[in-house]
């Protein structure tokens, strides 16, 4: 072994050492993990220190509310949706419920959605959407129910003996169409707002619209403003409808007193009914000139009658 060089003294070395360091390896201890024992530590340290902190900082006057902004834009007063929210200023603002909050704010008649924020450490930012009315919804008769609907279809809130009326009416509809398991009543909303809009986009068209009546069985009766004859169209082709309708109108400008009705029914023509019918016009009789010597005389026998 004294005289081995290079690769055989390697190997005579390993022979002879190798159950000594098995041995050695054997009797060491196990390396502990330190880093995962560290962050288990501090896990747990966490996990007992976070509820004395929370309790403490429910308590501390540092997080108690001292500013409710409420953003919003509607009929609804800002006193009202401070009464909702269910807290105020001096409530802890850790304490608040959140989603309570909003889900009083949603029962509002008028409101469409609202959303609630903490803004550490003392204020709460809240934001309400109120719904637009785009016409009323008479329910009934002797007298009707009046209820706002919004443009999707809710109806969100009854009319006020105060409030404006100045939009368009949905009548014909009973509390049956409206809760009963057929639909109708919901179906006969969303067509008179879809005629809405239709006529609203007609640039020259028949313009402001007092009522639409709504008929299970004749469909839909538009009134307009002016002039206030009633136009009976049905469900369908409500476009081709409207577009016959604005050349068939002016046809009877200034007497439109005299029309009781114009029915769309049909596809292909527009029906007008009078109130009276038409006197028929008597034509000249041409085979026959008129003695203007005899009018004195039939003028006197006309006296003396």
């Amino acid at each position: 072994m004294a005289g081995a060089r290079g690769a055989a003294r390697g190997k005579l070395v390993g022979r002879r050492f190798r159950r000594r360091n098995r041995a050695r390896r054997a009797r060491r201890l196990p390396r502990v993990p330190w880093r995962a024992l560290r962050v288990v530590v501090s896990l747990v340290a966490l996990a007992l220190a976070v509820p004395p902190v929370l309790r403490a900082s429910r308590r501390h006057p540092y997080f108690a509310v001292r500013d409710v902004v409420i953003h919003h834009h509607g009929r609804l007063a800002a006193a009202d949706l401070r009464a909702a929210l269910g807290f105020g200023p001096g409530d802890n603002i850790w304490a608040i419920d959140l989603g309570a909050a909003e889900a009083r704010l949603r029962s509002l008649a008028w409101v469409r959605s609202a959303s609630l924020r903490r803004e550490l450490p003392d204020r709460v930012v809240v934001r309400v959407r109120e719904y637009r009315p785009a016409a009323i919804v008479a329910v009934g008769d002797q007298p009707p129910e009046l209820f706002y609907v919004a443009a999707n279809g809710r109806i969100f809130a009854p009319v006020g003996a105060t409030d404006g009326r100045d939009l368009p009416y949905i009548t014909g509809l009973t509390r049956e169409d409206l809760d009963g398991r057929q639909g109708f009543g919901p179906r006969g909303v969303h067509r008179a707002l879809g005629l809405l809009r239709l006529v609203g986009r007609e640039a020259g068209g028949l313009g402001p619209v007092s009522e639409v009546h709504v008929s299970s069985e004749t469909g839909m009766t538009l009134l307009p403003v002016r002039p206030p004859i009633p136009i009976v169209l049905g469900w369908g082709g409500l476009p081709q409808k409207l577009d016959r309708l604005g050349r068939v109108l002016p046809l009877w400008a200034g007497r439109a007193a005299d029309v009781r009705e114009v029915s769309c029914i049909f596809d292909d023509q527009v029906i007008v009914r009078m109130r009276a019918p038409l006197a028929p016009e008597t034509p000249p009789d041409r085979g026959k000139t008129p003695d203007r010597r005899k009018a004195p005389e039939r003028r006197k026998r006309a006296a003396r009658a």
